[in-house]
């Protein structure tokens, strides 16, 4: 029994100490599945073959950042690397955080906290955690190779589910839209092109059905795998129109169409639509929002529910105060303020370079979650150590200047006709552009 015992204890002993845990090098939350496991492994792999480094990305939401979670990600880095040459960034429900150790930190700078940060942000706040770690591993690649003057470690392999995606075939799932317009009102939500899940079809539904009974507003979303013979405006009007949407004797909503074939958004407002949601104001906002961001990024869950929202927002104020204008500006990009205040006395300092002696050297950076353009102060040296904290976010409106009815920003086209008549005989505004 004794031998028996020693035996397996032995087993234990060799798997810990020479082999890490299934999925370690990646820790969410949400359960990856076995498939998404071992792509996460493969480029962790991939990384440390090419480069030498071991990288762990960590998402834990029952930490909102502070000391705490910072030795959290410190321990793990700790626990489950093999090598000096490591690093680990982690994510809270506040913020990021970023350890590296060895020559991980020689190659990676402060600065790069914030390069990571973005790549990962959309998919982060989609909830879309195995996409966090894959965008996480892409950005990290690109870093090293260009720090280190060699070819990226990532094989075109990690990237075939989206090139799949993009190269699907939309033609088959193009939406009809009735000859006559509908005397019974459609479906806010119609997903033709399959860009949702079941769950997340289900909770939009309800919470757009809910929004536009409650204000007495249509708010609808469409996708579709072609416009056919229609332009994006067109389409957008006539299925507003045809398919008996619009409250009372103006007709008042709007309509969201995403044509995935062609890459085309288009926004149609109609009735109270376009007093509420303007070319001149609403429009502008909506295409440097994450509305649209979160439509390139392929986040369309995240997108759709954010359009949902603001639409909320904008014909709530309408009808309660005025309409959003230059005047009377939406704040939903005001940022709070999150200061960190700096105050440690030498016997702490002392402390904190005692705890941390077990290892040689390594480099820390911390970052608060948000769309805020922060800004890094540091570095504070303790012995060997070295910390970056964020001072502070800005505090800000995203100020949103109109150019012209027709223009390009970041790869994306953009125009809005104004106020204009369909085919059905009914005033339309809105507008739109590629994604």
């Amino acid at each position: 029994m004794k031998r028996t015992v020693a035996f397996f204890a032995a087993l234990l002993i060799l798997a810990i100490a020479g082999f890490p845990a299934f999925g370690d090098c990646v820790r969410t939350d949400k359960k990856l599945s076995q498939s998404e496991t071992e792509t996460v492994e493969t480029m962790f792999d991939a990384l440390k073959e090419n480069y030498g480094i071991e990288a762990f990305f960590i998402i834990n939401y029952d930490y909102d950042g502070g000391e705490e979670f910072r030795t959290y990600a410190r321990d793990y880095l700790t626990e489950n690397s093999q090598t000096e040459d490591s690093m680990v960034f982690a994510v809270s429900s506040a913020n990021y955080y970023m350890n590296t150790r060895g020559n991980a930190g020689t190659l990676l700078r402060d600065d790069d906290l914030g390069v990571l940060y973005d790549a990962i942000s959309d998919a982060d706040e989609a909830g879309e955690q195995y996409e966090c770690a894959v965008q996480f591993y892409k950005a990290l690649d690109s870093l090293l190779a260009q720090r280190s003057e060699k070819p990226t470690a990532l094989s075109a392999e990690t990237t075939q589910a989206q090139i799949k995606q993009d190269e699907k075939d939309y033609s088959a799932q193009t939406v009809e839209i009735p000859d006559e317009i509908s005397p019974v009102r459609g479906d806010r939500l119609v997903d033709k092109t399959d860009l949702l899940s079941e769950a997340e079809e289900t909770a939009l539904r309800k919470k757009l059905d809910e929004i536009s009974e409650r204000l007495q507003f249509d708010v609808v979303i469409v996708t579709t795998g072609s416009t056919g013979s229609r332009t994006p405006m067109e389409f957008a009007d006539d299925y507003f129109d045809y398919c008996g949407f619009g409250y009372g004797e103006n007709f008042d909503g709007c309509v969201l169409m995403v044509s995935m074939a062609e890459r085309d958004w288009w926004i149609s407002t109609c009735g109270y639509g376009e007093t509420a949601l303007s070319d001149d104001y609403f429009m502008d906002y909506i295409r440097y929002s994450k509305v649209i961001s979160k439509l390139s990024n392929g986040y369309y869950s995240a997108s759709f529910n954010a359009f949902a929202d603001i639409v909320d927002d904008f014909v709530t104020e309408a009808k309660t105060n005025e309409p959003y204008s230059a005047k009377n500006r939406y704040h939903e990009w005001k940022f709070k303020v999150a200061g960190v205040c700096i105050s440690l006395s030498a016997g702490l300092i002392t402390g904190y370079i005692v705890m941390k002696s077990k290892r040689d050297s390594y480099v820390s950076s911390i970052r608060i979650k948000g769309e805020a353009a922060g800004y890094l102060e540091g570095p504070v040296q303790f012995g060997k150590s070295k910390d970056t904290f964020l001072r502070s976010s800005i505090t800000k409106t995203r100020r949103v200047e109109r150019e012209s009815s027709s223009s390009s920003s970041s790869g994306s086209s953009y125009s809005s006709p104004g106020s204009h008549t369909s085919s059905s005989g009914r005033s339309h505004g809105g507008g739109g552009g590629k994604f």
